[in-house]
This record gives structure tokens, sequence and C-alpha cells, in this order.
């Protein structure tokens, strides 16, 4: 039974309140969380090993800039995963898709209870953050980014007149911006009744912000939704029995506190009458593991990581957002990942993309 999972992260810009320019990301659109159970480094090492001579790595460790342009190194690098059987969890993200649920969840479906996570209104949740993602003008996004950024009665208040002013003529004729439009109407009455400059009024329609090490507001981080969910996959894999279970990160010069503070939270909803129920994720963590922050070098199970989720990120960035035509050994060795896939157990790629955009990626099958 494999007890180290192994961590590491690609696309990673901060929290998604400060999109920069032209709310790009800085060009890293796409976040991906990779993880590796490895129960035999030696193993995995000299496969490395075997591969940076095959295709003539000059680096000292493996990294995901090293291969770049060498997919055929993927293909292989998937085969040994799927060889070994070691449990891979990937996490992949498209930012401005995690905004557009966000702003759902709590701009216009503010939480009042677990009732918005219940199973039967997940497919109506899914169908409306679809439909702001692929319908929300960029302005929308914007304010919404500001309000979270710097709470204050003007800026959540447009970002809910933009939220509105948006969605009103749509009402008229879609029944799905009919909808969004109600509940966000009635999201800002009760907003308002409640006294735009109470501060808890004010946090009720935003996602709560971590607070980073210089004391900076750090708001909807894809790092740590990504580990918490895989860590409830591991929980799935290992059928709730994790104490002897190692999370072993690549090391976090910036996030490292608030990702220690995020598992404990995870593992502290049951005990707070509060459960998650999401789809091979199981969050009701009766045991613990440990999560500890370690440098790449000597790790050859954050190295695999590091490959997998570089490779992910660079290649669903290209179809999504630099709408180029993957080369046919670039869709083999993303077929070869994502065929990686056993979700009963938490196995596989998990892509917190919309639908149409799932649909532009290459099939594993």
């Amino acid at each position: 039974m494999v007890t180290n999972f192994y961590i590491d992260e690609s696309g990673s810009s901060g929290g998604l309140a400060r999109p920069g320019a032209h709310f790009a990301f800085g060009g890293q659109q796409i976040f991906v969380l990779a993880c590796l159970g490895v129960d035999d480094e030696s193993a995995l090492a000299a496969e490395l090993t075997r591969l940076k001579k095959r295709y003539r790595i000059q680096s000292p460790e493996m990294k995901s800039s090293s291969v770049e342009g060498k997919e055929r190194l993927m293909t292989e690098l998937a085969a040994f995963i799927r060889t070994h059987q070691l449990p891979m969890m990937i996490e992949l993200v498209d930012k401005r898709f995690m905004i557009a649920t966000n702003i759902l969840m709590t701009l216009v479906l503010p939480p009042i209870d677990d009732i918005n996570f219940m199973p039967e209104n997940q497919w109506m949740i899914n169908l409306m953050a679809e439909y702001i993602h692929a319908n929300a003008p960029l302005t929308a996004f914007e304010a919404y980014a500001a309000a979270c950024d710097a709470p204050s009665p003007k800026s959540v208040t447009y970002a809910f007149r933009s939220m509105l002013e948006w969605l009103e003529p749509r009402s008229r004729s879609e029944d799905i911006a009919e909808a969004l439009h109600f509940s966000t109407a009635k999201s800002f009455d009760e907003f308002l009744q409640s006294g735009p400059e109470n501060e808890a009024a004010q946090r009720r329609v935003l996602p709560m912000p971590d607070v980073g090490k210089r004391g900076q507001s750090i708001s909807m981080l894809p790092n740590l939704s990504s580990l918490t969910n895989v860590y409830a996959r591991i929980n799935t894999l290992r059928a709730g029995r994790i104490a002897d279970v190692t999370l072993i990160h690549d090391e976090q010069a910036h996030f490292d506190e608030i990702l220690l503070e995020a598992k404990v939270m995870t593992e502290e909803l049951v005990g707070n009458g509060l459960t998650v129920p999401f789809p091979h994720a199981d969050y009701r963590f009766k045991e613990q593991a440990s999560l500890r922050f370690v440098k790449s070098h000597g790790h050859p199970g954050i190295q695999a990581a590091d490959l997998l989720a570089g490779f992910m990120m660079r290649s669903t960035k290209a179809v999504l957002y630099n709408g180029e035509t993957l080369q046919p050994e670039t869709v083999k060795a993303f077929q070869a990942i994502t065929a990686i896939c056993e979700p009963a157990l938490g196995i596989g790629v998990n892509f917190v993309l919309s639908t149409a955009d799932i649909e532009r990626l290459p099939s594993s099958v």
C-alpha cells in the first residue's frame, strides 16, 4: 500500500483576485497540481535516469521546462506509471472558470447551509457556472475580482450591478439568464438590507480570503482547493485509513502556511458538522495524513509530478488559450496520461473546466 504521495504544481500565479492585465494571469491561465503515489522511489529514480539519457536531458534533475518538446518522454513516463500501478491524481484548473464558479457560489447563490452542495443540485450549479464562464463580459469578472481583492460597500455593490446589467436583457429570452438574474437580484437585496458597510455582509457574498506571510489578503487560491481535493481523493483511495500517509509537496516559499492551515480545516469539516459531497473525493476524514514541504532535488517523486503538471498545463493552455492544434506526439502523451483513470479510487485527471473546453481537448479513448 502506497504511503508517500509526491506533489508539485505548474501555472501558479497566486490568488485569482489579481488576474493581471487583460485578465490573462500573466500568461498562466491554467493551473495544474499533480500528485503521484510512489512506493519504490529507487525504481522511479532509475526510470527518470533512463529517460534523461534516452532524450539527452542535460539539466541536473528532471524539470518540466527541460523536457518541453520531448512529448515521447511523457508517453513513456505515463507507461511506467500505468505498469507500476502508481496512483496518479491531477487537478487541472482553468482560472477563469474557477472565478465563474466562485461568482455563482458566493455572489449569486450565497451559502446559507450545505444545500447548494447537494448532489441533486450539482447539475444545475454546473450549468449556471458554465453559462457565466461562456457569456459574462470581462467587466463582470473584473468587478468581482476587484471586490474580492479590496472589499468595500462600493466594490461589492459594483460587482452586483455589473452582473445584473449583463443578465437583465438576457433574462427576457433565456431561462438560465432569468434564473441567474433572479438569484443575483435576491442576493443583492439581502446584501443591501444587511447594510453594505457591514463587513460580515460583504464577506457573505465573497469567498473567504487567506492571509499570506506578509499579512496580505489572498483570495481564490487554486493551489488550496486543488490540494484539499487531492487530499480527499487520497482519502477515497485509502478508504479513510491515512494515518500512515505522508504528502510530500515541493517547497512553497509563499503558500506553505496557507496550505497547512487548509489541510487542518478540511480535516475538521466532519467535526464541525459539514460535509462536501464531491464525486470520487471523500472529505469525511477519520484520520489525518502528514504534509511536509521539501526541495525537489533528491526526490524523484516530486520531479515526476513536476513533469506531469508542466506537460498538462502547457498542452491545455496551447489548445484553450493559444488556439494551437497539438502535434500527434503531444496528443498521444496527453491521451496516455488521461487514460490513467480509476474514478472509484480517485485516480486520474480532474478537469475543472467547462464542458465545452473539455470537449476541445484530446479524448483519452
